[in-house]
C-alpha cells in the first residue's frame, strides 16, 4: 500500500455533538440518512453513536450548552421540513383546482357529490370553501334520502352495464343509448354518456393507424427540380427511378430501375426481396458504370425512404447528381416511370407464373435489356426503340 506523508487528521467530535445528533435522528418523522447528510457525517457513523447511546457508552451532559452547529443544524432540519411539507400542500392544491374545475359550473348538488368524492382526500372544510358551499349543508345532503332520479340511475347503469357485456364492450354511448329507447327507456343520450362514464364503461374504440411523428417535416424537405415535367433535349440530362412489386409463389421481388427520361431507354434495374437503401444504390451503380455521369444530371424519384437514405445520398453526391423529387401527393410527377412499370406488367408480368426468382430474373433480362430497350416501338419516340431513338439522334 502506498505511504501518505501528510495523512488526513481525524476528526474528533464532541460528546455533546454526537448526543445531539443522536437526539436529532430520534425524532419522529426524521431519518438517520437526513440528519447525517445536514451534519455533513458518514450516516453509519451516526448508527454507531445511536448504537452506542442505547448502550450507555455516549451520556448526555444538560448542564453543557449545545453547540452552534448541532443548533443549525436543528433549524436547518426544521426548515427542510417546512419547506418539504408546503411543496406537498401546494402541489396538492394544484390538483385540487384542477378538480374543481370540473364543477365549477355545476349546481349545488354536483358540488356536494365533489366533496363526497374528494373530500377525504382534500380535506372537507378546504374544499367546502374553494367551492363556496357549507359544511352544514353538505351534511345535510348527506343525511338525506335518495331521490327518485338517483333510483332511476341506478336501474340504468344495471341495464347499461349488461347492454355493455352482451356487446362484449364493443358499444359506445350512441348505440347504448339506441338499445336502451328500444327497450322502453325513456332517457337523453348525454344522460347516457354521464352514467357510463360513472361506470367506467368504454367502448373498444383504438387508432388503427397513427400518423408518424415529423410526417409534416419530412414531406416539406426536398424540391422538384422538374415542376413543368418538361422532357430533356438530349440524355444523360434527366434520369428517372422508382420501385415496383412483383409476386412469385406467395413471396414479393422489389424492381428497382432507373431509365434515361430523354429516350426512356432503361440503364439500370435490380431485383430484391427486401426494398431497401442497398437495392436503390445497387440500381444507381449500374446506370453510372452504363452511361457515366455529367455535371447538371438530374436524378427524379418519389420521396421514398430508399431514395432519401444516407447512403443513397452520398453516392449521388459523390458523382455530382441533382436529386430532384416528387411533390407531396403528386404521383403524376415520375408518371414516366409509372407508364414504364404498366407496361412490364400488362406484357410480362399479367398471366405469366414464374415458378422461381431466377424464372423471374431471366423473365426481366430478356424483356428490358432485349426486348424493351432494342426492339419494341415506342409511340412517345414516332414508334421507334429507345436504343435506335439515341443512335439516330446522335
Amino acid at each position: 500500500m502506498p505511504k501518505y506523508n501528510k495523512p488526513r487528521k481525524t476528526w474528533q467530535y464532541s460528546n455533546e455533538f454526537k448526543v445531539k445528533a443522536v437526539m436529532l435522528s430520534l425524532i419522529e418523522g426524521v431519518q438517520v440518512k437526513e440528519v447525517a447528510e445536514t451534519l455533513d457525517i458518514h450516516p453509519f457513523m451516526l448508527s454507531r453513536w445511536r448504537k452506542e447511546f442505547q448502550e450507555g457508552k455516549i451520556v448526555a451532559n444538560k448542564r453543557r450548552k449545545l453547540t452552534g452547529v448541532v443548533s443549525k443544524a436543528e433549524k436547518e432540519l426544521s426548515r427542510v421540513k417546512r419547506l418539504e411539507a408546503e411543496n406537498r400542500k401546494l402541489k396538492q392544491e394544484l390538483g385540487f383546482v384542477k378538480k374543481v374545475a370540473t364543477v365549477s359550473c355545476g349546481g349545488t348538488s354536483a358540488r356536494y357529490r365533489f366533496i363526497q368524492r374528494f373530500g377525504s382526500e382534500l380535506g372537507i372544510k378546504r374544499t367546502c370553501q374553494w367551492l363556496g358551499v357549507s359544511r352544514s349543508g353538505y351534511y345535510d345532503w348527506l343525511k338525506r334520502q335518495r331521490s327518485h332520479r338517483k333510483h332511476q340511475d341506478d336501474d340504468l347503469k344495471i341495464q347499461i352495464q349488461k347492454i355493455s357485456d352482451d356487446s362484449a364492450g364493443r358499444y359506445g354511448s350512441p348505440r347504448i343509448w339506441k338499445a336502451l329507447l328500444t327497450k322502453g327507456y325513456e332517457v337523453s343520450r348525454k344522460r347516457v354518456a354521464r352514467l357510463m362514464q360513472e361506470l367506467g364503461v368504454v367502448a373498444r374504440v383504438t387508432r388503427v393507424t397513427r400518423r408518424a411523428p415529423g410526417i409534416k417535416r419530412f414531406l416539406a424537405s426536398g424540391e422538384n427540380l422538374r415542376p413543368d415535367g418538361a422532357v430533356p433535349k438530349s440524355k444523360n440530362q434527366v434520369w428517372v427511378a422508382d420501385i415496383t412489386y412483383l409476386k412469385v409463389k406467395g413471396q414479393w421481388q422489389y424492381l428497382s430501375v432507373v431509365m434515361d427520361l430523354y429516350s426512356r431507354r432503361v440503364i439500370g434495374w435490380s431485383l430484391d426481396t427486401k426494398r431497401t437503401t442497398e437495392l436503390t444504390r445497387r440500381t444507381l451503380m449500374n446506370a453510372v458504370r452504363k452511361r457515366g455521369s455529367q455535371p447538371g444530371l438530374i436524378l427524379h424519384t418519389d420521396r421514398g425512404v430508399e431514395y432519401r437514405g444516407s447512403e443513397y445520398q452520398k453516392e449521388l453526391r459523390k458523382y455530382g447528381i441533382q436529386h430532384s423529387l416528387s411533390r407531396a401527393g403528386k404521383c403524376t410527377d415520375n408518371a414516366h416511370m409509372e407508364s414504364f412499370f404498366h407496361s412490364l406488367k400488362a406484357e410480362l408480368i399479367r398471366e405469366t407464373r414464374f415458378q422461381t426468382v431466377s424464372h423471374l430474373k431471366y423473365a426481366l433480362a430478356r424483356y428490358i435489356n432485349d426486348f424493351y430497350n432494342r426492339r419494341r416501338l415506342y409511340s412517345a419516340l414516332g414508334y421507334q426503340s429507345p436504343m435506335e431513338y439515341e443512335r439516330i439522334a446522335v
